[in-house]
């Protein structure tokens, strides 16, 4: 995303403006403990750990910017112009939190004099490194979809550029490796796809690694990659086991659209259907008659008893802990939902 270029001024020098393309915004809030350390340690802040402090700074807005970017990138921009960055503390049910907001006009830049784009060649010319850059993709593609693997240089490569079209046979070749990890091509995509999926934009990474039969719950955990829109599709589909492992993923930052994503999720969650039933059951010999709680898996429970005494499920087909998960859910989304309203006043 290096190739959007971020402005403070509503102009840019030697640049006309082709078209504005609509505004973007991006915030991220840091986790408790950075705050609670900070706070701890704030007398000795311009001492040893201040570099500490300056680094974690620099990611969170490292983080908010490369999602301004990427929005960016996705309306057709090549700039952003009239950026403003604000840090704000947050209180929120006893926890300290800091969140980085960023917000900005993407444009459509052209140079003044010949109405060259930023980083093109002039007209009747083919800049080098672009056609490098299509040569690769074509190799690298013919390559993995031959089913071998590509050598450290060329990882090197794929993980220096913007290459969203070799996503899907990198997919695959990802998932081959997972079965067979001892070849060295093996242990190269290994080490190197989770670093080509951060460098995606949001929607390319969650279209990628959403929606397929293997879903690699892990790396979408690991890089940030919750998306509430999709793990919905997975509830529809009754894939309740797999929708509770998603709810553990969060996202780099959130937006009001994200909230309302969520709350329907939340809606869904809370609304599952009847799996087991109560049913009026006939006393025999060594059990008792009445009303039972009879769970989707055939054990009879008494009607008050929440959770199966065989497998552990309510009625409604889910454990204890998956329950809680839903209670933690709807709180994150409350706290969301206010910290947005926060940043909105």
């Amino acid at each position: 995303m290096d190739t959007i270029k971020l402005f403070n001024t509503p102009t840019v020098e030697g640049y006309k403006i082709e078209s504005y393309l609509g505004l973007v915004t991006a915030n991220q809030v840091a986790g408790t403990g950075f705050m609670t350390d900070f706070v701890a340690s704030f007398s000795d802040f311009f001492g040893g750990n201040s570099g500490a402090y300056r680094e974690e700074m620099n990611n969170l807005f490292e983080n908010v910017k490369e999602n301004l970017q990427a929005q960016a990138a996705e309306l057709g921009g090549n700039a952003i112009i009239g950026v403003k960055v604000d840090y704000d503390s947050i209180s929120a049910k006893n926890m300290s939190m800091l969140m980085v907001s960023m917000q900005g006009t993407v444009v459509k830049l052209k140079t003044t004099d010949e109405g060259q784009e930023i980083s093109e060649a002039p007209k009747g010319f083919i800049a080098g490194d672009i056609l490098t850059l299509e040569y690769n993709k074509r190799l690298y593609s013919r390559i993995l979809r031959n089913g071998s693997n590509l050598n450290e240089d060329a990882w090197k490569y794929i993980t220096s550029h913007n290459m969203p079209e070799l996503a899907e046979p990198l997919y695959f070749a990802y998932l081959r490796a997972k079965k067979d990890p001892v070849p060295l091509g093996s242990v190269l995509i290994l080490n190197n796809f989770p670093k080509y999926v951060y460098k995606l934009s949001y929607s390319e990474a969650v279209n990628l690694l959403y929606g397929k039969e293997d879903c690699l719950v892990d790396l979408i955990i690991d890089l940030h990659l919750f998306s509430a829109k999709h793990i919905l599709e997975y509830l529809k589909q009754g894939q309740l086991n797999l929708v509770f492992q998603l709810l553990k993923s969060d996202k780099r930052s959130y937006s009001k659209t994200d909230l309302e994503e969520m709350k329907e999720l939340a809606q869904n969650l809370q609304n599952l259907p009847d799996k087991g039933k109560l049913e009026e059951i006939k006393g025999g010999v060594f059990s008792s008659g009445g009303i039972k709680f009879v769970c989707e898996c055939g054990c009879k429970n008494d009607k008050d008893t929440e959770y199966c005494s065989s497998c552990g499920k309510n009625i409604k087909g889910i454990t204890k802990t998956q329950n809680y998960s839903i209670k933690a859910f709807i709180e994150k989304i409350e706290i969301l939902e206010k910290l947005l309203n926060n940043s909105a006043s």
